[in-house]
């Protein structure tokens, strides 16, 4: 059971960075929360919109009792009486309450869908991440298995040197233990691939395992705008800048709604009833009417309530300013690092290309009895290490490019 299991886990299906958004999107819990937030906002402006409208009810009444009584109207005794209402009421005026309520709703939906959009970028970045720590993990085991295969090159080769007389015993053996050496390094890199699959599959959150397609590399395309212009662009497109202004807005309108309360509130109502012991009732009555309220004094709730909503407003502008403040020292570090990246690469790729050399190099003095072993040893650690520096300089800039993507609220490679 245990093996089947372990050879089912190894069917890896191959999907694109895109598909892994597209499932993630649909698929991952926090997104899931954040849409529901989205609906209650929608609900709460609902009933803003619902406090606009005049209320409407109707109520039915039915007695009956063992003893009669004497009524009033027909002069004679009864048992049971019936009753039908309609009343309707409308607040003329309260302050303008109703509309800032209204205007606070409007604002927490545009909070929540700001909201929502920066959790669906923070998803995107995960995926990102994850599918490039795929990519890198099998560009490793790539790296891996190009050095056992030299490892295995160059013991061969000590080996026949050995045979000719041109090498000690010594450099058989130490070649012997790099051969080793490097399939253990490739055993470790496997892992961390198998790993990185399982980490993508959870991000994802994919029932069955998946990776990369095996096209898929870490694409290297320069970020096609400027420090300014990234700023520029935050300001209008970054979700927690456009989440914290909407809560600014809502808060003082809050403010504005409690100050309301130091008006008086009329109301207009009026009602049309049947009433009468017989059934269906006879007698009809309508009714219409005005009123109106001011609290004298109510113990200090409307002060209480204006002061907090005047502190809700001074910590949602404050947020807003800490939020702005955070998103320019994020989008900062990340374009440096990702340039810092970038710069990192193609040095990379030159050293590389040096290594390789220096060890060709290498090889053909030691055959020639000009080098020693451990100067070969040297030349292949170099170029190894040189190769791990590529592939890890490829996924650090893929990294910073999507967390700036996720600050931004939007891809890189669309036009602004």
């Amino acid at each position: 059971m245990a093996e089947a299991q372990v050879q089912a886990s190894d069917n890896v299906r191959q999907i694109t960075v895109d598909e892994a958004v597209e499932i993630a999107l649909r698929r991952n819990p926090q997104l899931l929360q954040a849409y529901s937030q989205i609906e209650m906002a929608e609900h709460n402006r609902l009933s803003a919109y619902g406090a606009l409208l005049p209320n409407l009810s109707a109520s039915f009444s039915y007695s009956n009792s063992s003893t009669g009584r004497l009524d009033a109207l027909s002069q004679g005794i009864v048992a049971t009486s019936y009753s039908t209402q309609l009343r309707a009421g409308y607040t003329l005026f309260d302050g303008w309450s109703r509309f800032t309520n209204l205007k606070s709703a409007r604002l927490g939906v545009a909070e929540q869908n700001a909201r929502y959009r920066e959790a669906e970028f923070q998803v995107i970045q995960a995926v990102k991440q994850a599918y490039s720590a795929n990519v890198a993990a099998r560009e490793l085991v790539a790296v891996e298995e190009r050095r056992v295969q030299r490892q295995a090159d160059q013991l061969e080769f000590v080996r026949q040197q050995l045979e000719l007389g041109r090498a000690t015993r010594s450099d058989s053996l130490r070649s012997q233990v790099d051969l080793n050496n490097a399939q253990l390094a490739l055993l470790e890199a496997q892992n961390l691939a198998r790993t990185r699959t399982f980490e993508l599959t959870e991000v994802v959150g994919s029932e069955t395992l998946v990776g990369p397609t095996a096209e898929a590399e870490l694409a290297m395309a320069a970020i096609p705008f400027t420090r300014d212009e990234l700023f520029a662009m935050a300001d209008v497109t970054a979700p927690s800048l456009q989440a914290a202004s909407a809560a600014v807005e809502a808060a003082e309108a809050a403010v504005s709604g409690a100050r309301s309360s130091y008006l008086p509130t009329i109301s207009l109502g009026g009602g049309y009833g049947w009433a009468n012991q017989d059934f269906p009732p006879s007698n009809r009555s309508w009714s219409i009417g005005i009123s109106g309220s001011y609290p004298l004094f109510n113990g200090f709730q409307r002060e209480t309530q204006v002061f907090r909503a005047r502190a809700a407003a001074d910590q949602a502008r404050q947020q807003e300013r800490a939020e702005r403040l955070n998103l320019s020292s994020l989008l900062d570090a990340r374009y440096a690092t990702a340039q810092s990246a970038l710069a990192g690469v193609d040095l990379a790729e030159q050293t590389v290309e040096l290594s390789e050399e220096s060890l060709r190099v290498v090889q053909e003095r030691y055959q020639l009895g000009l080098a020693t072993i451990l100067e070969l040893q040297d030349a292949q650690i170099t170029l190894t290490q040189a190769e791990v520096d590529l592939v890890s300089g490829q996924f650090r800039y893929e990294v910073e490019v999507a967390g700036i993507e996720a600050l931004l609220g939007r891809r890189l490679d669309q036009q602004p």
